[in-house]
C-alpha cells in the first residue's frame, strides 16, 4: 500500500491535533481533580479501578494505556496517599494486585462528574453523527498503529 501524503502544518497533522486535544483535556481536567490533591496519572488509574478491581498492576497498565514502571511509581504514590492497597495473589505469588481503599471509593461520583464536565466542554456544538465518526477513526487509527509490525524506512 502507497504512502498517503502528509502535510508538516501542525494545523493538518492528525498527531499533532490529537496530542494538542489530550493536552487541552487533561490542563481542563487537571484543574478539577487537582483541588482534591490528585495528578492526572491518578485519575487514570483510578478510572480503571472503578471498574474492575484486583487486577493485576500490569494488567492495569495495559488498560490505562501506560507502561507498567509508571503505573508501578504511580500505584505507590497512591498507596501513600490512601487510594489503593496492593495484595499479592493467593494463587500466583508472583502476581501483585491492587485494590482501592474506601476513600478512593467514595471519590468516583465525584471525579466522574468532573471527566463529563470536560468531556461536554469539549463536545459543545458537534453534531452526534460526528463524534460517532470521531470515535470510529479515532479507535481505528489507534487500531492501525498498535498492530503494525514493520519498519518504517
Amino acid at each position: 500500500m502507497a504512502a498517503r501524503q502528509f502535510s508538516t502544518d501542525p494545523l493538518k497533522s492528525y498527531g499533532y491535533q490529537t496530542r494538542a486535544t489530550h493536552r487541552a483535556f487533561d490542563r481542563m481536567l487537571q484543574r478539577h481533580i487537582g483541588r482534591h490533591d490528585l495528578s492526572n496519572g491518578f485519575w487514570y488509574l483510578l478510572r480503571v479501578l472503578w471498574g474492575r478491581e484486583g487486577m493485576s498492576q500490569r494488567e492495569l497498565a495495559d488498560a490505562a494505556n501506560l507502561t507498567e514502571s509508571s503505573t508501578v511509581l504511580m500505584l505507590e504514590s497512591m498507596r501513600r496517599a490512601g487510594l489503593v492497597r496492593k495484595r499479592r495473589d493467593a494463587a500466583d505469588k508472583r502476581r501483585i494486585n491492587v485494590f482501592l481503599t474506601a476513600k478512593a471509593r467514595r471519590m468516583k461520583s465525584k471525579l466522574q462528574h468532573y471527566a463529563g464536565e470536560v468531556n461536554a466542554i469539549a463536545t459543545r456544538g458537534i453534531a452526534q453523527r460526528d463524534l460517532d465518526t470521531f470515535l470510529r477513526v479515532a479507535i481505528r487509527m489507534r487500531e492501525n498503529l498498535n498492530g503494525y509490525t514493520e519498519t518504517i524506512e
